[in-house]
């Protein structure tokens, strides 16, 4: 296990989670956030993501023994809509409970938006908000698995088109249109998952003396974006203001060498279901603080932080009941795919050897 990647994955998430509590607490939620202002630029925890998955896409594709472009995107199904669509369904069943309790209808999406938000189509507007970045990922899956050729082979083609669509998504926002799912398409973000494959490279090939150095200054970039980049204002130089701190921390984070115990592998493990699930959860935490004690979960840090950390066990509780057991199912049965596919290899070559 990459631990560094691992527990930078469990970070990420929690810079995205504490930023989307801050930025309602300071917007129109009225709260007054103090302790909580370290999650101002939280933002960036997207940015991190985008390096991570560029690398480990590329660092497991380019180790495996046989590359198989269907085996790919079953696997990125698998690993992304399952999971994503219990998350989207529990969410709507809350709208709709929150509609019915209440009479405030303004978080079901109407039914273009609920289309979109199953599908993960490019769109400016999405049931959950944070869905953008999984539209980005499948987009990356689908060039990869198109160009990428296997272990050994010239993927000079993968970097050609990565470079191509990163410098398009540079010069659209540039620009300034705002022209729906195109500005997902072509978001700055996806120079990170070009700087996420460019690492995984440097890595394979066996550059590691400035991992340090790396870690160093990326860790030193990202607090500074953290503390003094409103996440509002990341959009344009994204991939400057907060890819470029990530590509180092990530970089830095592949020489941490270290076993990680129970905790410290549920942290990242829980990561992608933390992403998922803090939105709908300030949601439900909301209505209960409000009926429960009369107060906002924005009121104060305290209250900030009890939701903050009632959603993280939240998420490490669904991932232990509902992903492990599904990962595990999914992991089976891909196992199972391959080893048929296997043998019918086998068997193919040795009909071959007979034939006259």
């Amino acid at each position: 296990m990459l631990s560094g990647i691992h527990l930078l994955r469990g970070l990420a998430a929690l810079l995205v989670a504490g930023f989307h509590i801050q930025a309602a607490a300071r917007g129109g939620e009225g709260g007054n956030p103090v302790l909580f202002e370290v999650f101002r630029g939280g933002a960036l925890g997207v940015d991190i993501f985008f390096v991570i998955s560029g690398f480990i896409i590329y660092y497991t594709a380019s180790r495996a023994p046989v590359w198989s472009a269907r085996n790919f995107v079953s696997g990125r199904f698998f690993r992304i809509y399952p999971v994503y669509w219990i998350v989207l369904a529990a969410f709507i069943a809350l709208a709709f409970g929150l509609w019915m309790l209440t009479g405030d209808a303004s978080k079901l999406p109407s039914t273009e938006v609920l289309v979109r938000s199953i599908l993960l189509l490019p769109s400016d507007q999405y049931a959950i908000s944070i869905a953008w970045t999984l539209t980005i990922e499948l987009l990356f899956y689908a060039l990869f698995a198109a160009v990428f050729r296997g272990k050994g082979q010239d993927n000079s083609l993968l970097f050609v088109c990565m470079l191509s669509w990163a410098l398009f998504s540079i010069l659209f926002t540039a620009t300034g249109l705002q022209a729906g799912g195109m500005n997902v398409i072509f978001h700055p973000a996806v120079s990170e998952l070009l700087f996420g494959v460019v690492i995984a490279h440097i890595y394979l090939v066996g550059e590691r003396r400035f991992a340090n150095a790396a870690f160093a200054l990326g860790l030193g970039g990202t607090l500074a974006t953290l503390l003094f980049v409103e996440g509002g204002d990341l959009h344009t130089w994204r991939s400057v203001i907060a890819g470029v701190p990530a590509a180092l921390l990530v970089y830095g984070a592949l020489g941490l060498r270290k076993e990680l115990g129970f905790f410290g592998k549920l942290f990242g493990d829980a990561s992608y279901l933390l992403y998922l699930i803090h939105i709908p959860a300030y949601l439900v935490l909301g209505f209960v603080f409000e009926k429960a004690f009369g107060i906002s979960i924005y009121a104060n840090d305290l209250t900030m932080g009890a939701t903050l950390g009632l959603t993280f066990i939240a998420a490490c509780a669904a991932h232990l009941m509902i992903e492990r057991p599904y990962q595990a199912w999914y992991k089976s049965r891909t196992q199972r795919a391959r080893a048929r596919e296997r043998d019918l290899r086998h068997a193919h070559a040795a009909q071959q050897k007979t034939a006259p």
